[in-house]
């Protein structure tokens, strides 16, 4: 039996729910259970948060952000016990990552798997109806889709989104495109996880969350202020998937506001150099079908538990 073990937080109910969702309904009925916040023991325990007790952990959001070395208060990992047997990752690069990490050794490449992001095969389908009835108008549609704020560094405590910094540069463009916002459900009342703005959108600006890997597989412009959070990301998200984009210039960086109206405005395709970090990072082939990847995976991670 697969147990769904949830988190009780208010600020990710409705996304945990969409996430779960798409696993399970490639899940047999009757082949899992739901509990909020409790390990059930001969279950096979799969959750979506790093504090919660699971034989089986996948991130609540698509970006890397460290997440799997969280620490605990006593500067212990999260994920270095024996209860967690197995972490599944969007692609490629997180396997390698964690299967080479001293930090993380009781995984391999044997117990970190490559399933892709689930929110992608409803986000996809969306967007392929979406083009498929779009009408064209007059200015282009640009969306800002910050990281929330409560991700603070340093004894500065840095902000490393760039919500709320860059919202009087957003001001400015509003003048000559259709600009609208979605906020990380940290940040705003509604906790209902936002889709609809992404897939109109022509051009997104975003940091490091789940939105610049969910831009990116949509095949949107994503462009990157890096006059606001280059330095900060630089020096406090070492090592991480998105450290990479800024440290080593993946995709769309502007230097200032300027700079992103005309990168807006010329709209340039995904360099080969990008699509090939970003296809290892997000496994192209779970594009689209990442939910039923990840229930087979389960129900074979069950199987196995119980031989």
């Amino acid at each position: 039996m697969i147990n769904f073990n949830l988190s009780d937080s208010k600020n990710y109910k409705d996304v945990q729910n969409q996430l779960n969702g798409l696993i399970q309904k490639h899940l047999p009925a009757g082949s899992y259970t739901e509990s909020v916040g409790h390990y059930i023991e001969g279950s096979l325990n799969f959750s979506l948060f790093v504090r919660s007790d699971a034989d089986v952990l996948m991130s609540h959001g698509a970006a890397d952000k460290n997440y799997h070395w969280k620490l605990k208060s006593d500067k212990t990992y999260y994920n270095h016990h024996t209860q967690r047997k197995h972490l599944l990752v969007p692609g490629q690069l997180l396997v390698d990552r964690i299967h080479k990490s001293d930090k993380l050794s009781a995984f391999t490449n044997q117990n970190v798997h490559s399933v892709g992001w689930p929110r992608l095969d409803m986000l996809l389908e969306l967007q392929q109806q979406h083009n498929a009835s779009k009408k064209i108008t007059g200015k282009t549609k640009v969306l800002w889709a910050p990281t929330h704020d409560y991700n603070k560094k340093g004894s500065s405590q840095v902000v490393i989104s760039s919500f709320p910094e860059f919202e009087p540069f957003f001001e400015q463009l509003a003048a000559d495109y259709d600009v609208s916002v979605s906020l990380h459900p940290r940040n705003r009342k509604d906790k209902t996880p936002t889709y609809q703005k992404l897939i109109e959108a022509d051009v997104v600006i975003s940091d490091l969350g789940t939105m610049v890997w969910e831009a990116w597989a949509l095949g949107k412009t994503l462009i990157f202020p890096d006059w606001i959070l280059k330095e900060r990301m630089l020096k406090h998200k070492k090592h991480s998937a998105e450290w990479r984009i800024f440290a080593e210039g993946f995709g769309l960086h502007a230097t200032d506001i300027d700079h992103m109206k005309a990168l807006i405005a010329e709209a340039p395709a995904m360099d080969e150099r990008t699509k090939n970090f970003f296809e290892y990072y997000l496994d192209p082939q779970y594009l689209g079908s990442s939910g039923k990847r990840i229930a087979d995976l389960l129900l074979a991670l069950d199987g196995q538990q119980k031989n």
